[in-house]
């Protein structure tokens, strides 16, 4: 930053004063930032993230913000965890990450330890302090990592997605900042995906515009549908970047409004500040950014991380899948009152205040005899519980003969403990509430890490396989809106189509042929996702090994539906996926759960969420989406059609069993289904198969007699196909059921060829 700053000063020492005052200003906004209205990480983890001289300033620009916004909860705490990081950051300015990470957490754990200690705190806030640590540390890491790649000249994703983290912090921050109404976040982010679409065009709209809404929604929820609209604006006019920015300036309010309709109502305030945004990228000159940035930056930022808006038709095809869940995860908690009584013995405190204060006797009851009154008020407690209120029986003796006000005192007593389970009642529904907002947090943090993941395998883009494809289409008279041919770093090749419109089938067997031949490599038959009216057709590279596949399920006597759901698809990527959910008990309550289970999974797995956010993502889905009791097992098995690795992962599923050039192993489960608690783990096992190998994959009831005789049976029939292996299964755990508890039979089974 210095480099640039001296770039326009002209002096050294004016560079380092105004990059000092930069920093300050940037701790300051920080100490702002909440995520999820709760969680406060963000200001302590950046400054520690920093060198020294620069980390001080930081520090000291968070405790301003921090007194200036002392009102908010746990205040004091985190001013006192900024002066520790101070203290901690002079004497011990070290460069590892971890330390780094270290000395974060004892910044902020050392006041919440003495706080609590001073002020005895409930179970629930001293997991949610927990939560709070964990990410002070997680995220001094990554910002530790992000400022060392971060590079104001994108050159490569690892800068793009550097700013990307800063980027969002700030958003965060502004997005608590409120002037008459008008959202400084909002207002901010508006101004970022304007400005990019007229750098950039619609690949920098596009891009910057998810960025920003992954900001305004980790915020809060509720701005989930303006960051989309906004993103949205952002693309379409970033298309009339030929057109001048007046131009793309009147279109990105037009969009906005349109955007704004279809979605139930348009909000004056946040329309004005779509126009400040607006007006603001039409008043500054374009090559101040220019210069900023980096002439060759805008170059760089299209051709080698968006490549022909290739990433940016991957995020926008993710981001409408993200659309199309969110109708089906219900709102799990609203803001709620603060609570007035932590414990019991506050109603006897606001009696005192209330009914006692104006009484003769009160110096009497609540100084000379302070210890029986209490001891009295706490046999009334024993009483509240069990019967839910008292009545002038129910008082001790010490209070009938001493009390002159038994009427107010019984009828204070009634009140306050009335209210006060409401409370209660209410602290439970908060502590919820704030553990399913850190699982989605959690979530969204591991999505984010395995689409880096995705994006560190793409070695390069194959223009000239993109080319041939093109001509491809364009002779068959097929319309798209979208081409990717992405080489990753084992040179294998895929090639992902966007689409208004589905071609026939025979359309699409003829386009594989073409395509194969001209490129000269060999592909398999394609994926196809469908998600918002949009189609992706996912072509990859024949890989080496292919599967045999055959299922069989049988179902109770009687029974209409079946309790277990099953699935088997290749995905784009050359990986092969066999998922199976047994949904608790049976009947259609069973099948519901175990289909939205595996539906759901396909859906993820497809649009290329990795199993780490899909699993936790879905048993969030089962915690919020009814509130009777939902639970279903998860058993998936992923093999690598290249190079034979296979992982399993499972929640509460019976055992698999693997057969390995003749020798059987089963795979157990101790993990619990989804949709019972919030934090899940899942087992899971990793090991490499070849050609003849078989996986078995069965639902509990083949296994209602034991699991041994599952291993004897492959033993003797591990060399016939997969259909006749899943055939002598299902009959052999047929006949071993007890015919008076017959569950659902499902019973898998995958041999490599």
């Amino acid at each position: 930053m210095k480099e640039k700053i001296l770039k326009y000063t002209g002096t050294e020492s004016m560079a380092q004063v105004i990059e000092k005052i930069c920093f300050f200003i940037i701790g300051f906004v920080m100490s702002f930032a909440k995520i999820a209205g709760m969680f406060s990480p963000f200001c302590i983890a950046f400054s520690m993230s920093l060198p020294k001289k620069l980390a001080i300033f930081s520090f000291l620009g968070g405790i301003f913000g921090a007194i200036f916004c002392f009102n908010t909860f746990n205040g004091e705490v985190y001013i006192c965890a900024l002066v520790i990081g101070i203290i901690l950051k002079i004497f011990f300015d070290v460069k590892s990450n971890f330390w780094n990470a270290i000395f974060s957490i004892i910044s902020f754990a050392t006041p919440s330890i003495i706080s609590m200690i001073m002020h005895p705190v409930g179970f629930g806030t001293l997991i949610m302090i927990y939560a709070e640590v964990i990410l002070i540390g997680s995220f001094t890491v990554l910002f530790k990592c992000s400022l060392k790649k971060v590079n104001f000249n994108v050159r490569k994703s690892s800068d793009f997605i550097g700013l990307s983290i800063i980027a969002v912090a700030v958003l965060i921050s502004l997005c608590n900042l409120n002037f008459s109404n008008f959202n400084f976040g909002r207002l901010l982010a508006a101004i970022l995906v304007i400005q990019a679409a007229i750098l950039v065009g619609v690949s920098g709209g596009a891009a910057v515009g998810i960025v920003a809404t992954i900001g305004l929604v980790l915020f809060t929820k509720d701005f989930a549908i303006i960051g989309a609209i906004i993103t949205v604006s952002g693309f379409i006019a970033g298309i009339f970047k030929p057109l001048g920015k007046a131009v793309q300036s009147v279109v990105f309010i037009g969009t906005y409004l349109l955007g704004c309709g279809f979605f139930g109502g348009i909000s004056i305030n946040s329309f004005i500040e779509i126009c400040i945004a607006a007006c603001v990228a039409c008043i500054i000159p374009v090559d101040i950014f220019k210069n900023i940035i980096g002439k060759n930056s805008l170059k760089n930022f299209n051709s080698n991380f968006i490549g022909n808006d290739d990433m940016s038709l991957k995020l926008q095809f993710t981001a409408k899948t993200l659309l199309d869940l969110q109708d089906n995860i219900q709102e799990c908690a609203k803001k709620l009152d603060k609570i007035t009584y932590r414990d019991i013995s506050d109603i006897y405190v606001k009696t005192a205040n209330d009914v006692c204060k104006s009484c003769g006797l009160n110096t009497f009851c609540w100084i000379t005899s302070y210890n029986e009154t209490m001891r009295s008020l706490n046999k009334v407690s024993g009483i509240l519980r069990q019967n839910g209120k008292i009545i002038p029986e129910n008082l001790p003796i010490f209070l009938k003969q001493k009390c002159c006000k038994i009427n107010g005192l019984i009828q204070s007593i009634n009140l306050g403990y009335r209210d006060f389970l409401c409370k209660e009642q209410t602290s439970r529904r908060i502590n919820e509430a704030r553990s399913i907002a850190t699982e989605q947090f959690t979530g969204m943090s591991d999505l984010l890490m395995e689409m880096s993941k995705e994006l560190a395998d793409f070695e390069k883009i194959d223009n000239e396989t993109t080319n041939i494809v093109k001509n491809v289409l364009k002779d068959k008279g097929i319309e798209y809106s979208g081409i990717s041919c992405i080489l990753d770093r084992f040179d294998h090749l895929t090639i992902d189509l966007y689409l208004d419109e589905l071609p026939v089938k025979n359309e699409i067997y003829s386009i594989v042929e073409v395509i194969s031949e001209s490129i000269g490599r060999q592909l398999e038959l394609p994926t196809i996702i469908k998600a918002n009216k949009s189609y992706k057709i996912s072509f990859f590279e024949m890989a080496s090994l292919s599967v045999d596949f055959a299922v069989m399920q049988t179902l109770p006597n009687g029974n209409t539906y079946c309790g277990d759901s099953y699935d088997f698809f290749m995905d784009g990527k050359g990986f092969a996926h066999m998922l199976l959910s047994d949904g608790m008990g049976n009947g259609s309550r069973a099948a519901v759960d175990s289909l939205m289970t595996c539906s759901t999974m396909r859906r993820l797995l497809q649009t290329g969420f990795g199993f780490n956010s899909t699993l936790k993502l879905l048993n969030l889905s089962f915690a919020i989406k009814s509130k009777e009791e939902s639970l279903a097992t998860i058993d998936t098995c992923t093999i690598d059609l290249y190079t034979g690795k296979t992982k399993f992962v499972k929640a509460g599923a019976t055992s698999s069993y693997v057969v390995r050039r003749g020798n059987v192993t089963e795979f157990g489960c101790t993990s619990l289904p989804i949709g019972i608690i919030q934090g899940i783990n899942f087992d899971s096992k990793e090991l490499k198969l070849s050609k003849g190998d078989i996986i078995v994959m069965v639902t509990d009831g083949a296994t209602s007699s034991g699991t041994e005789w599952i291993s004897d049976e492959l033993n003797l029939i591990y060399n016939k196909s997969a259909d006749q292996i899943a055939k002598k299964i299902i009959e052999s755990a047929k006949k071993r059921s007890d015919p008076k508890h017959i569950d659902d039979i499902t019973v898998l089974v995958s041999k490599l060829i």
